[in-house]
């Protein structure tokens, strides 16, 4: 008799392991899902030469964000125009999603504004953007006297 209860406890172990793999699995899968939409900020510049520090605060809307505030740092190389950079999208709800990424911003062609084209990396995310990955573009002209940056980016995230 022991011996039927070991045997029925491993075959419902064995079972609900089963039903585990096939149900729950795939629910923890991340799902790859357009990541786009609008940016302005106003950008805070200091320079000491050959380096530009960008401190920025904007706001935006974006699908799967909503309405949202955001803040980036850059640091500038004045000679190359390529920069580095961190920026934290925070949707209306709280929830966020940090980046990483590199850029180059070069003269438009309009006095007083320059084109800046930024690649980001999602390093992260809290709330209902914990354990987000993905990356995405960000394109966007800056007036260098008002310090005015407005523009869009385009990508993918992975959604847990």
């Amino acid at each position: 008799m022991n011996k039927k209860r070991v045997l029925t406890g491993i075959t419902s172990l064995l079972l609900l392991a089963l039903v585990f793999a096939v149900f729950v699995a795939p629910a923890a899968a991340k799902e790859l899902v357009p990541f786009k939409g609008s940016i302005q900020a106003v950008e805070v510049n200091q320079i000491t030469f050959p380096t530009m520090l960008v401190d920025a605060d904007g706001s935006g809307e974006a699908g799967h964000l909503g309405r949202y505030s955001v803040h980036y740092d850059v640091v500038v190389n004045l000679i190359t125009g390529e920069g580095e950079a961190s920026l934290l999208f925070v949707a209306a709800d709280g929830s966020t999603i940090s980046a990483s990424g590199t850029g180059l911003g070069v003269p438009s062609g309009k006095p007083d504004v320059n084109y800046v084209l930024e690649q980001y990396t999602t390093t992260g995310g809290s709330g209902r953007f914990d354990g987000a990955t993905g990356s995405f573009t960000v394109e966007r002209w800056v007036n260098r006297i008002t310090g005015v940056s407005s523009g869009s980016f385009a990508g993918s995230i992975d959604l847990p």
